[in-house]
């Protein structure tokens, strides 16, 4: 024992001093690092704080040495400053960055050249290369991929259309935890049955993947299917809550539906009083049905709603943004000459407007007026209200409007009866 404390202490009386440890070199520490982090880190840095020119230089410097995440952001940046400058030669070297990105490994790159190569603006169209693009971002699990994958099968860019492949892409886009419109697509086409057979249950989980992710849309068409089911309180609870969620998203049509609702549920004053609140509020924010919901109440003589006499503005209002119900609303005013005066060549203005697109009834209307004003002067006639009633049956076949019109134009052009002598 003796011994080795002796020992112990001869060793520590030949170990160096503390000045000598300090003065040892260290030991080299390898400590992995990303390529180009110091410039990917002051280029983020420098984003944060709003100096877009020190971020750009700093990502470029970045993506030169190999760091695939400044390519894609330098990419960002150059497109965003050809957005708000004259510089168009900003657009190439976005490009080319997204290029590079996608090239080093980095499937957000491939998904962003792509949207050049689709886009007949870029100058550099070329759907094929962005199809191969897609497929290689979507078989590296990069979701967006997959879900512009599915929109070119879709719509048969630089291919064949193909629904079944577009379903699958974007059932893979969702899942993969993509946008919110790789969701919806794949509900629509799913209780749509477009591209396989239809599937409820599948298109109301998608439905409620995409409303969950912010898509005021999703949560709309979600709100049609749970109102269906009025027979079932706690289902069409759910839907009007939905309903009011898209709504506060900007939804408009969501607003003109929670209106119908409130009709619905209160026929009286104060029922038709918030329904012209909604109906308004889905009119003033680009929504032509909600105009024309608004302009039904106005002429029925709700206050909350309007003067009568502003029905007819509001009809016009909503045929000018796309509702072609509302076109005929308001060439049946002009039409049978309800708080305007009669006008057949106004009329058959506002139906045509209608029945272009593509509202079966406005084409029912346009018939009329135009066999009216041919028994007044040449703009009209038989002839051109068959055609009228012929472009309505290609839109729906089975409109009773346009039976009714049809049977009235065959009682009006029909010959009259060859009088025969009496022969008694």
């Amino acid at each position: 024992m003796i011994a080795r404390l002796a020992m112990g202490l001869a060793l520590l009386f030949l170990l160096p001093s503390g000045r000598a440890l300090a003065e040892r070199p260290p030991v080299p520490v390898t400590v992995p690092s990303e390529i180009g982090g110091y410039d990917y880190d002051r280029g983020r840095d420098a984003l944060i704080a709003g100096e877009t020119v020190i971020a750009l230089a700093a990502f470029d410097r970045s993506c030169a040495m190999g760091n695939m995440k400044s390519c894609y952001n330098a990419g960002l940046l150059n497109e965003d400053l050809f957005k708000t400058d004259a510089d168009k030669t900003r657009r190439t070297t976005a490009l080319a960055s997204f290029d590079r990105a996608c090239e080093g490994g980095f499937q957000r790159g491939c998904v962003a050249a792509a949207g050049y190569y689709r886009s007949a603006l870029s100058g550099v169209q070329d759907l094929p290369r962005a199809l191969v693009l897609l497929r290689r971002a979507c078989e590296a699990w990069e979701a967006d991929g997959c879900g512009d994958l599915a929109e070119m099968l879709h719509q048969g860019e630089g291919t064949a259309k193909d629904f079944e492949a577009a379903r699958r892409f974007f059932i893979l886009g969702c899942e993969r935890g993509g946008r919110a419109l790789n969701c919806f697509n794949a509900g629509l086409m799913a209780l749509n049955g477009t591209g396989g057979p239809p599937d409820r249950l599948a298109g109301f989980d998608y439905y409620h993947r995409a409303c969950r992710l912010g898509s005021a849309k999703a949560c709309g068409n979600l709100a049609l299917e749970y109102v269906q089911n009025d027979w079932n309180p706690e289902d069409f609870a759910i839907g009007k809550g939905l309903f009011k969620m898209a709504c506060d998203k900007g939804e408009m049509i969501a607003c003109k539906n929670l209106g119908y609702l409130a009709e619905r549920a209160d026929p009286g004053a104060a029922g038709k009083k918030q329904a012209a609140r909604l109906y308004r509020q889905a009119c003033d924010g680009g929504e032509g049905e909600g105009c024309r919901s608004l302009g039904i109440l106005a002429s029925d003589g709700i206050r909350a709603a309007g003067h009568k006499r502003d029905a007819l503005g509001l009809y016009v209002r909503g045929c000018n943004l796309g509702s072609g119900r509302s076109c005929y609303n308001a060439g049946l005013m002009y039409l049978i000459g309800y708080r305007a005066p009669t006008q057949l060549h106004t009329g058959l203005g506002w139906f045509a407007a209608g029945c272009k697109i593509g509202d079966a009834s406005s084409c029912g209307g346009a018939a009329l007026a135009a066999l009216w004003l041919g028994e007044r002067d040449a703009a009209g006639g038989a002839d051109k209200a068959a055609r009228w009633v012929l472009y309505g049956r290609n839109l729906d076949p089975a409109s009773p409007l346009l039976d009714s019109v049809s049977d009235y134009l065959a009682k009006r052009t029909a010959e009259p009866p060859t009088l025969q002598p009496d022969r008694g």
